[in-house]
């Protein structure tokens, strides 16, 4: 920053140094020269390491109150006197072969001249200081509250995804358990080494609230076969997911608990096959995930928020934290087929090499 201090006062030592030019007598330009360089342009060099030093003290708590105010201006006339010696010395030492003046009168009328004008200075420059440490006060309090409230964000999709995953382990548990009550050891096997494999997943300390699609996908290819298990021919499944939009970034779980519903309410109730289709698809610069089952369909008047389980409604209000009104969930019956359909954002994942 020194070299930005000195660039604004020698500028200002310029325009005096411009000024006394004009008006000088131009009979002897070499002379007019020293004299503006020494008289008008130089003094201005004390208020670059003074600059630092008030910029500092405007910093400080109080600025502005009695005691800080006396030191500033005490601190303000001893810099304008300074300024009114410098000014005299080298005045005085450009005149002495043609002026009487002694050095002493020189240096009085240097500093009369400074006291009206240096004061200001140091005013403006302690008026600035403050002004720019206002400015930093605001950005740190803004970027202080920026980070509570992704704090506390997180905190809330956290706590969201914590009530999802045990949600969702109790009711594989109880498929397996369903299983080691018909005496099926094989499949009670393949179900508990599946569930294994998604424990290993979902219980990591370091999980993100955001994955790859593709990762996301493959998660809840275990959890399918989880359910093939359990439910044999009776589920059919079938996937159209876009080549373009895997490595999209959406919420973890975000589509479990979409086919977990879809299991539940519209395969599960009846003992002929069901089928279960999951689509994701961009959608301008949206991504449009869809869970959609062949089932009896839902309730006239149904809705998620008054839905009892916790995983639709869950569901929204991670999309809602994540994306604001960019993220929604709807659910839709034509009473042929039941939609739950996600849009949210269409981000990918960042590449590195």
């Amino acid at each position: 920053m020194l070299w930005l201090f000195a660039a604004i006062w020698s500028a200002l030592g310029l325009v005096g140094m411009a000024q006394s030019l004009i008006y000088a007598d131009t009979g002897d330009l070499g002379a007019a020269v020293v004299h503006a360089v020494l008289h008008d342009g130089l003094p201005w060099e004390i208020w670059i390491p003074a600059t630092p030093m008030i910029l500092r003290r405007a910093a400080l708590p109080g600025t502005l109150r009695r005691r800080r105010l006396l030191e500033n201006v005490g601190l303000a006339l001893a810099l304008s006197v300074a300024f009114g010696v410098t000014n005299g010395v080298l005045g005085h030492l450009v005149r002495r072969s043609v002026d009487p003046d002694t050095l002493f009168g020189a240096i009085r009328m240097g500093v009369i001249d400074s006291l009206p004008l240096q004061p200001l200075v140091y005013a403006g420059v302690l008026a600035t200081g403050i002004a720019i440490d206002a400015a930093r006060r605001r950005r740190e309090a803004e970027l202080g509250r920026a980070q509570l409230e992704t704090q506390l964000v997180s905190a809330q999709l956290a706590a969201l995804r914590a009530q999802l995953q045990p949600h969702f382990l109790f009711n594989t548990l109880n498929a397996a358990v369903a299983l080691a009550r018909a005496g099926d050891a094989a499949a009670t096997a393949r179900v508990l080494i599946l569930l294994g494999d998604l424990l290993r997943q979902l219980l990591r300390s370091d999980a993100p609230q955001e994955v790859p699609l593709r990762d996301e996908l493959a998660l809840l290819e275990t959890y399918l076969e989880i359910q093939r298990v359990r439910f044999g021919e009776r589920l059919q499944i079938g996937w159209a997911v876009a080549d373009d939009v895997r490595d999209a970034l959406v919420p973890q779980l975000v589509l479990q608990p979409l086919v977990e519903n879809a299991l539940q309410h519209g395969i599960s109730p009846r003992s002929r096959a069901g089928r279960l289709d999951i689509t994701a698809a961009r959608h301008g610069d949206r991504l449009r995930l869809a869970v959609c089952d062949d089932g009896p369909g839902i309730a006239p008047g149904f809705s998620i928020a008054d839905a009892r389980g916790v995983g639709l409604r869950n569901t929204r209000e991670r999309l809602h934290r994540l994306y604001g009104e960019r993220g929604d969930l709807a659910l839709a019956s034509d009473g042929a087929r039941t939609t739950a359909a996600i849009v949210l954002p269409l981000r990918t994942e960042a590449r590195h090499a």
